[in-house]
């Protein structure tokens, strides 16, 4: 446990057992992977809504007469 408070990481923690290295690495890198895939389709998703409401309106809000 003292291994994830010294910057070594879940890597060094697990990594020295053969469950750890068969079982949990693996599954910490799909993790981290399914949440860096998450955070563009965020992104993406977000930037689209702003880049849409910033565009210039095409019907005007209200009649002047």
């Amino acid at each position: 446990m003292s291994d994830l408070w010294n910057g070594y990481g879940f890597g060094g923690a697990f990594g020295a057992s053969r469950f750890g290295r068969r079982v949990i690495k693996p599954v910490l890198k799909l993790f981290v992977l399914g949440v860096v895939i998450a955070g563009l389709i965020y992104t993406y998703v977000v930037l689209n809504a702003v880049r849409e409401r910033s565009q210039a309106r095409h019907v005007h809000t209200h009649s002047t007469h």
